[in-house]
């Protein structure tokens, strides 16, 4: 019997990890030949968000805003899509604060860049 009452406060007391991404932002750097870029990215709801790019270099500033839906198990992985684009998959490490966009081969080739990481602002 007292074993498993012992079982059972310990099923009961874990704790909760599911970690929900609304209202958080990130921001992210890379350098795409030239241009450096900076990404910043706002999660808005439980499936959508916007992701601001800041391109500068080459004697050109360029600015663009995408709309972008997600999906996220709640614990480290998730599938983001920037407007009618690619479907690419993210890593988030909690133990890091980031998050580890993944781009697809076409993406990758086209920026030259295989993976963005997004640290918690």
């Amino acid at each position: 019997m007292l074993f498993v009452a012992t079982s059972l406060l310990a099923v009961s007391c874990k704790k909760d990890t599911t970690v929900k991404l609304t209202g958080t932002q990130w921001v992210g750097n890379v350098t795409i030949g030239e241009f450096n870029g900076s990404y910043y990215m706002s999660f808005l709801t439980d499936s959508t968000g916007k992701m601001d790019v800041s391109l500068r270099g080459g004697g050109e500033d360029e600015y663009f805003t995408h709309p972008f839906t997600y999906t996220f198990d709640g614990k480290e992985t998730g599938v983001l899509k920037v407007g009618d684009g690619m479907a690419d998959t993210f890593h988030y490490s909690a133990e890091n604060s980031t998050i580890t966009l993944f781009l697809s081969p076409e993406e990758a080739e086209e920026l030259t860049v295989s993976s963005i990481v997004f640290y918690k602002k």
